[in-house]
């Protein structure tokens, strides 16, 4: 079974979805990771659970604050100066390495967690992110869940 780590860094690759992804978090707010999470859990058929998606909020809401939203600020202030290319350069990687530590410790949180038979992985990944991005309606979301369904192989399914 693929880990959260190589499934996310899998399906990010994929065509579209740094768009998709990004645009997500940019314009409706929406948590990558945390989307990343949901698309990898409801591939694996773990069934979802209110409590489940809490743990993961409370885990995530002060690291993507207090680390990786700040990173990227600076980041992004920095891209529009071009004497600053090896500083961005630095930044970017410290606002990467802060979100691959974070997939690994979402990982470790969701790595016990058992599937259910009776699901299928589409089923389940509509409802994973249905319950990461409280109930939003966004056609980006179905774009998601069609490119995490080609991730099965990946997970050994």
């Amino acid at each position: 079974m693929t880990g959260l780590s190589d499934y996310a860094g899998w399906l990010y690759a994929r065509p579209g979805m740094q768009a998709l992804l990004l645009g997500l978090q940019d314009e409706a707010g929406q948590d990558v990771l945390l989307l990343l999470t949901a698309c990898w859990l409801g591939q694996r058929k773990v069934p979802v659970e209110a409590q489940l998606w809490r743990s993961l909020q409370v885990l995530q809401a002060p690291w993507r604050q207090q680390v990786i939203e700040p990173l990227r600020q600076v980041r992004r202030t920095l891209a529009t100066d071009q004497q600053a290319a090896a500083l961005y350069a630095r930044v970017k990687e410290c606002e990467l390495a802060a979100e691959w530590h974070q997939l690994e410790r979402l990982e470790r949180l969701c790595s016990q967690l058992d599937s259910s038979p009776a699901e299928t992985p589409l089923d389940c990944t509509r409802a994973h992110l249905a319950m990461c991005c409280d109930g939003l309606q966004d056609l980006r979301l179905e774009s998601l869940v069609s490119a995490a369904a080609g991730a099965g192989q990946m997970l050994g399914e």
